[in-house]
């Protein structure tokens, strides 16, 4: 048994302990679906953070710098960032004052509508299915590297583990782990980066060592990244398209804008939202240059979303590479837990709309849904279902196109009626489906500002508008919205402001110390290796 075997196993055997602890806690469905409605700043940050993160970031995201493409990323990371701000200012600390367990419950309460709760419920599971399908599959591809265990096995181990932890624990097991393990990854990725710089040439050197290197892909360092024989205004609005993607799926997805249910209060909510948004630019950016700088040591890697696992076994330390490798783990099994849990808990309460005599029944027939969903996701995962990025990032475009609108027009907007709110999800939904399918099966050239997650995000504008035309809010909508917009008591202290307003100057501090990162140590001194002026390269 290898050392990278050991650590495997010695990773999932700390999970499953950790979730047996959580478990034993859970009293009742509030504990099970929402943590009790108790978590602190840390744990809400973590459990955003790595859920976001997941197997996609250490290995989709990467594989897409190595290929040319970091300063894309850089743009997308920068606009998802905002989310985690504009998000909990505008949509989640209201979402935490209705109460609710689920978010599809959450519109059923605002528009006193159950088939918009079953709606949003189908898309929940639809979309984190994807993204549970994601997670599984790049756990199962580092398994296998790991232990030289079929991919099957891999997958299997993979599912065991996620179902029977999700099963006992439900949400309050997934904070507590994903806060954990993502402390976890983030020291092992920081402390295995020298070893690759060093490897590379130093840090201080990359960009002068990239410049020089014929292996270099096209346009790595430039502002636009790899075109791939597109136009350059093509690939910085695919940028700019996913980065808006991620700025709304970050604001009011069901993963992420859902964990706001589970805070202790509203500035838990902020100042999370603040930690997820440093760590969303810091860490990627660090994480990006890692991968980009494994090019002079390996330009032909074979399988770009194993970058970081062949530095993990060519490049650092065997102790280093363990701990990097198991840190990867971790960040899948963590995030998959949280899919999981999200896509079971709306199958149970949402979608099936089931009247339970008690709260143990309906405790007991959500972890039967936990099981099957898991076995689906197990099914779809040993077919090899797309690649991990794309499957992710599909995932990520059906719920801002479906639920940007209607999300943020709940909290602000007192013409939306039902019928419109309905409408508005409807049909971002299909107007997504429809020209994305037109896109990639026809052809049709649906690009930029024609992009299909742009037309789904205007037809779901334009029905929320017709929708609501000719038709009054009920008196308990209006009751709703009403009650959204009153302050609890309980959040009015002054000293808790005044800690808010720390971390948000900090944010602006960080904005200002990335920015001027990126133009001293990189946009001066490249264009200074090409032989051009900061100026005449812009224009």
């Amino acid at each position: 048994m290898s050392i990278y075997t050991i650590g495997v196993l010695i990773c999932i055997f700390i999970y499953m302990l950790i979730g047996t602890y959580a478990g034993r806690k859970v009293k009742n469905v509030e504990d099970y679906y929402v943590c009790g409605r108790n978590a602190p700043t840390l744990m809400i940050a973590g459990t955003m953070f790595a859920s976001m993160l997941s197997t996609n970031g250490f290995m989709g995201d990467t594989a897409y710098c190595f290929g040319g493409n970091i300063t894309t990323m850089i743009l997308i990371n920068a606009l998802c960032a905002c989310g985690y701000v504009l998000g909990p200012l505008f949509f989640g600390r209201y979402l935490r004052r209705a109460e609710v367990n689920t978010m599809p419950s959450y519109f059923w309460q605002r528009f006193n509508s159950k088939r918009i709760r079953r709606f949003a419920g189908i898309t929940t599971v639809i979309s984190l299915s994807a993204y549970l399908l994601s997670v599984i599959q790049g756990t199962g591809m580092l398994m296998e590297t790991l232990t030289g265990y079929h991919r099957i096995s891999c997958l299997l181990i993979s599912w065991f583990c996620i179902t029977l932890f999700t099963f006992y624990s439900g949400s309050r097991g997934v904070v507590i782990t994903d806060t954990l393990m993502c402390i976890f990854f983030l020291g092992a990725t920081i402390v295995a980066g020298p070893f690759v710089f060093d490897a590379a040439g130093g840090l201080n050197n990359l960009l002068t060592i990239l410049v020089a290197s014929p292996e270099t892909p096209a346009g790595l360092l430039d502002f636009h990244g790899n075109t791939g024989g597109s136009s350059r205004m093509d690939i910085v609005m695919y940028a700019v398209t996913m980065g808006v993607v991620w700025m709304l799926a970050v604001g009011v997805s069901p993963w992420q804008a859902g964990r706001n249910m589970m805070a202790r209060n509203e500035h838990v909510i902020f100042r999370s939202g603040v930690i997820s948004a440093f760590l969303t630019v810091f860490f990627l950016l660090y994480l990006y240059l890692i991968a980009i700088s494994l090019i002079p040591l390996n330009p032909n890697i074979d399988q770009p979303e194993k970058v970081l696992i062949w530095a993990a076994f060519e490049v650092m330390p065997q102790l280093i590479g363990v701990v990097l490798l198991t840190g990867i783990m971790t960040a899948g099994l963590s995030s998959a837990s949280t899919f999981l849990s999200v896509v079971s808990f709306s199958m149970s309460s949402d979608v099936l709309d089931i009247d339970f005599k008690s709260e143990a029944a309906q405790l007991k027939f959500t972890r039967f849904v936990v099981l099957g969903v898991g076995l689906i996701a197990l099914g779809f995962a040993c077919m090899g279902f797309s690649t991990i990025r794309i499957t992710t990032w599909f995932a990520s475009t059906i719920i801002a196109s479906s639920w940007g609108v209607v999300a943020i027009s709940s909290v602000w907007s007192d013409k939306l009626t039902e019928r419109g709110a309905y409408y508005s999800m409807v049909g971002g939904f299909f107007g997504y489906l429809i020209s994305k399918s037109l896109k990639e099966l026809a052809g049709v050239p649906l690009n930029n500002f024609f992009d299909p997650f742009f037309i789904g995000l205007v037809v779901s504008a334009v029905m929320a508008v017709l929708g609501s035309k000719g038709q009054s809010r009920t008196e308990e909508e209006i009751s709703f919205h009403a009650k959204l917009h009153q302050i609890p008591a309980s959040e009015t202290l002054a000293s808790d402001y005044r800690c808010d307003r720390v971390f948000g100057w900090g944010l602006v501090a960080a904005g200002v110390v990335v920015s001027v990162f990126l133009i001293y140590y990189w946009a001066v001194p490249y264009n200074y290796l090409k032989g051009a002026d900061l100026l005449s390269y812009l224009k």
